[in-house]
């Protein structure tokens, strides 16, 4: 019971964060849904049922689509309205808009609300989960309540690997902007060092896949130095907040996605 009301407490605080990035200016509209975007949908849908199975594979598409809602909601609140995402097959999404964010603390909002818009769905999944397993007595009832603790577990490694400092994911990202507000002098040893530590670390756990983008995020890195000059500076205030939002989104997704995070670690 406590994990429900703390789930519609999220779901609430959520709702509000995002106030007015749920919908576009044109109304309710499916984000991405050009016929490109189609077709790498299906073939992401595909892949993921491959490789994972059912179950963790529909867990792990309704995630992707979650965060990447998440970083499209932000968008539009900090005034993007062609904001919108498209699923990658075996790398997951992006959310995509024309314009970059024009100051630095908009650029970590809408980074950091890909994996905080999963936080309330993560905490509702297990607390349906509990309440289902407990009160069904058929098997269909047990398998939905088998799949929303798998979403549960999936949002929270996803996002807790999403959210580690490494480029080009979204904790490097934070991390590169949280660097060049404080010691603005290390940011490029920093962005290198973040780099090369996720290069080394598909080495070592043979994801050649993830390799891959890894390396072909390379160009991304050098540019993202050039806009981080051109956005404007956050103060340090807001700094150390969205540090502790960092942090503490962090180690919730670590605690949602212990069990599943186990096996790799």
């Amino acid at each position: 019971m406590l994990e429900l009301v703390l789930s519609l407490c999220l779901l609430s605080g959520t709702w509000m964060t995002l106030q007015g990035g749920w919908t576009s200016p044109k109304g309710l509209q499916l984000a991405g849904f050009d016929r490109t975007s189609i077709v790498l949908g299906v073939l992401a849908i595909a892949a993921a049922w491959f490789f994972w199975g059912p179950l963790f594979g529909m867990a792990l598409i309704v995630a992707v689509i979650i965060h990447e809602f998440g970083h499209v909601a932000a968008f539009r609140v900090c005034g993007h309205s062609d904001a919108r995402f498209r699923l990658i097959p075996l790398l997951g999404g992006v959310a995509i808009s024309n314009t970059s964010p024009a100051s630095m603390d908009k650029a970590i909002f809408i980074t950091l609300m890909g994996p905080a818009i999963c936080l309330a769905p993560m905490v509702l999944c297990f607390a349906v989960s509990q309440l289902v397993f407990t009160t069904a007595n058929t098997m269909p009832a047990y398998e939905v309540a088998n799949f929303l603790r798998v979403l549960g577990l999936v949002l929270g490694a996803l996002n807790f690997f999403n959210l580690l400092p490494l480029w080009p994911l979204d904790g490097g990202k934070i991390t590169q902007s949280l660097v060049y507000t404080f010691v603005p002098q290390f940011t490029h040893q920093a962005s290198i060092a973040m780099a090369a530590f996720a290069v080394l670390l598909c080495v070592v756990t043979r994801s050649y896949l993830l390799l891959f983008f890894v390396l072909s995020s390379w160009q991304g890195l050098v540019g993202s130095e050039r806009r981080l000059g051109a956005q404007r500076k956050m103060p340090r205030s807001t700094a150390w907040l969205a540090l502790c939002c960092y942090l503490s989104t962090t180690a919730a997704f670590f605690l949602g996605g212990q069990e599943l995070l186990s096996g790799f670690f």
